[in-house]
């Protein structure tokens, strides 16, 4: 077995970016580079072993995070791949918050895109530092200059270039080192360069970039600084700390270049991250929150070998077998088969078998150390984003980050007698993405399930269906529609009855009147001198409100209705309970016919933050779905837009907004209120739910 290495020796590195940038081929690059697979693997062609899942050999890009770990140099690198569809994007930020640093791979011929800023407005609110690859050098049309302008003016970040490349396009071939001012040639896909001397035609090119680099570096540095405008050499050694310096403060974002298809400059990044990127016990401290409330504490977590064990759960992969929890090592060391505590969840957990996670393959090990990433099955009570510790605490890690979820459909198991099995497929999902939300609607009784995006629900219906092997469609959901009155009127019920023996017989009089909107339904007892005995009232009560369930117009519940119940008549034999209940059955549906019923429908509050050059589009697009804008804020490239919008016009919402933005927009809603719905939109309901009742 190899010698575990020490923790400066160590570097835990996440891959961020727009989908096809080229994340998982670098990875993949870095697995053969080492001989950790044995072929180059490639997305087109489905042999990547970082993209495991059947969900994503049908789209060709990365669906979820994957983990993998390989020795290069006397180095141990963790790679954390994530997904940069933008149905996923939440997905990636979970596993980015326990990344030492991360690589952004930049397509050169593409450029930056939306997720790309996105990423990184993320990671520089977590203080994690960032290195870019502008990736695809042997593309047609790969320019290294226009991509990092474009960076510079989509992204905001301005990157110090550490190398220049040897030859373009099909001819790219190699890298100068600006640093080691040394040139790396490739002859072949190992990924192994070739020490050469800088190409004669480029030694003017090179000294000018060296010039300008070093001027980046060494402004973070006085002394160092001082050192270079008094004429000195400074040295590679003094360089690379300026580099370090100027990454983990996040003043520097060192690019470099190369093709993880050709396996160009792969080698080259691995030593940038190794020199530029911090070990564990160097990287940022992590916030601590109260595990009851919730409030950011004063403590934090600093990635260190010594002191009890702390660690965090990130990511939970699930089957009808088992679950699979990765979690990275805060503090201390883990071992297998020891005893620990969920300090999220206060409860015992016994410490399953521990394994790396090398794709869809792992390897078991016993123990592992501060700022590792491992993986454990069979444990009790764990989800992701809890924290484990050698014992009870009263601070845990801080929350996951919130995930937006802008589709919401009904969901039904295909087959019928399956809805158990659906179920317990889904709550298992659930617990494997923390990105989905899943609530019952009481009113319509449908299942509703929430997703960032179709993409994501639809990988999601694939997922159980593959492991669990149950069927679901899904639907528009129902409206939750209301029903209520406008006009005022009084009516008598009355239930009389006689069919030999005992009779039934029940009169009641009721007044009634609309309500302010919202102040639901209030029942007056107004009956004086015993015209209805007290113990029949209530029964009145519920035969109305029984009655006010299901609606005359579409079949939902009445609201926003007063009734006074002031007069009735009662027989000393035949009056009962059951006679009341249906009298005021009887009272409620004439006074409804009479009393001008409307239909109501829910409004939302919607939010949404879109770039600002878009914010025109969206306006108009609320105002076309009958919304009414309640607010315009701008903040830098992006502004908010706040409306409120019926919820009957906003299903579709999320495709339009991708659409018009270049999927550069999120949104979030939140029930508001109900409004009288427009007599068009009302007719339309109503004919569709008699329509369904004759169907009935």
């Amino acid at each position: 077995m190899a010698k575990k290495l020490e923790i400066g020796q160590k570097r835990v590195v996440g891959f961020a970016g727009h989908s096809g940038c080229g994340k998982t081929s670098l990875c993949e690059a870095m697995l053969w580079l080492v001989k950790a697979t044995d072929r180059l693997g490639r997305v087109d062609q489905q042999t990547a072993a970082m993209d495991f899942e059947p969900e994503e050999h049908k789209r060709l890009y990365s669906v979820s995070s994957s983990t993998n770990d390989i020795t290069y140099k006397n180095m141990q690198y963790f790679m954390l791949d994530t997904p940069g569809s933008s149905d996923f994007i939440p997905e990636a930020k979970i596993t980015l918050t326990v990344a030492g640093g991360v690589v952004m791979p930049i397509d050169a011929v593409e450029g930056p895109k939306h997720q790309h800023g996105v990423l990184q407005e993320f990671l520089t609110e977590r203080n994690v530092p960032l290195m870019l690859f502008v990736n695809k050098l042997d593309k047609e049309r790969a320019k290294v200059d226009e991509t990092l302008t474009a960076v510079k003016e989509q992204i905001g970040i301005d990157p110090v270039l550490l190398q220049l490349p040897i030859g373009k396009e099909d001819d790219f071939k190699g890298v100068v080192d600006l640093l080691a001012k040394q040139a790396f040639v490739y002859s072949d896909e190992s990924g192994k360069s070739e020490k050469t001397d800088i190409p004669a035609d480029m030694a003017d090119a090179v000294e000018e970039a060296r010039e300008a680099m070093i001027e980046r570096l060494v402004e973070g540095d006085e002394e160092i600084m001082e050192k270079y405008l008094e004429g000195e050499e400074v040295t590679t050694e003094e360089l690379y700390m300026c580099l370090k310096k100027g990454t983990l403060s996040g003043e520097l974002v060192p690019a470099l270049l190369g093709s993880a298809y050709k396996n160009i400059g792969v080698d080259r990044l691995l030593e940038a991250i190794k020199g530029a990127f911090p070990s564990p016990d160097e990287e940022a401290p992590r916030p601590m929150v109260d595990v009851d409330s919730g409030e950011e504490l004063e403590e934090t977590v600093q990635i260190t070998e010594d002191g009890p064990f702390l660690g965090y759960v990130f990511k939970t992969l699930a089957d009808p077998f088992g679950t699979v929890y990765y979690l990275r090592v805060m503090r201390g060391k883990l071992a297998s088969d020891d005893d620990y505590v969920n300090v999220s969840r206060n409860s015992k957990e016994r410490m399953g078998k521990l394994f790396y996670m090398r794709g869809k393959k792992h390897e078991s090990v016993d123990e592992v150390g501060a700022g590792e990433i491992v993986a454990v099955s069979k444990m009790k009570d764990m989800k992701t984003g809890d924290t484990l510790g050698a014992a009870k605490h009263n601070a845990v890690l801080a929350p996951l980050p919130e995930a937006i979820q802008m589709i919401t459909f009904a969901i039904y198991a295909k087959k019928k007698g399956e809805e158990e099995k659906m179920g317990q497929a889904i709550y298992r999902l659930l617990e494997e993405d923390p990105t989905l939300k899943m609530e019952r609607q009481e009113q319509t009784k449908e299942l509703l399930i929430s997703a960032v995006g179709q993409a994501h629900l639809d990988v999601t219906i694939e997922k159980i269906a593959r492991r669990f092997k149950v069927e679901i469609d899904f639907r528009t959901p129902k409206i939750p529609y209301r029903e209520t009155i406008r006009g005022r009127c009084e009516v008598e019920g009355k239930h009389k009855k006689q069919s030999g023996g005992r009779g039934q017989f029940g009169v009641c009089w009721i007044r009634v009147a609309p309500k302010p909107r919202g102040e639901g339904f209030e029942f007056v007892n107004c009956i004086v001198g015993g015209a209805i005995p007290k113990q029949y009232i209530p029964a009145v009560e519920k035969g109305i409100v029984d009655t006010m369930l299901t609606g005359d117009l579409s079949g939902n519940p009445v609201q926003d209705v007063q009734i006074e119940l002031f007069d009735g008549k009662y027989h000393d034999v035949d009056s009962s309970e059951m006679a009341f209940k249906i009298a005021g059955s009887q009272a409620w549906k004439t006074a409804f016919e009479k009393s001008e019923p409307v239909l109501l429908e829910p409004y939302i509050d919607v939010l949404v933050k879109v770039p600002s050059e878009h914010m025109g589009d969206v306006i108009g697009e609320l105002n076309s779905r009958r919304g009414r804008v309640q607010g315009m804020e701008e903040a830098g490239r992006y502004a908010e837009v706040s409306a409120q919008c019926p919820q009957a016009e906003m299903h579709d919402f999320s495709q339009t907004l991708r659409s018009m933005t270049q999927d550069r927009a999120v949104f979030t809603t939140a029930f508001s209120h109900y409004e009288e719905t427009p007599p068009d939109v009302m007719k339309k309901v109503v004919e569709e739910y008699q329509r369904s009742k004759e169907e009935e």
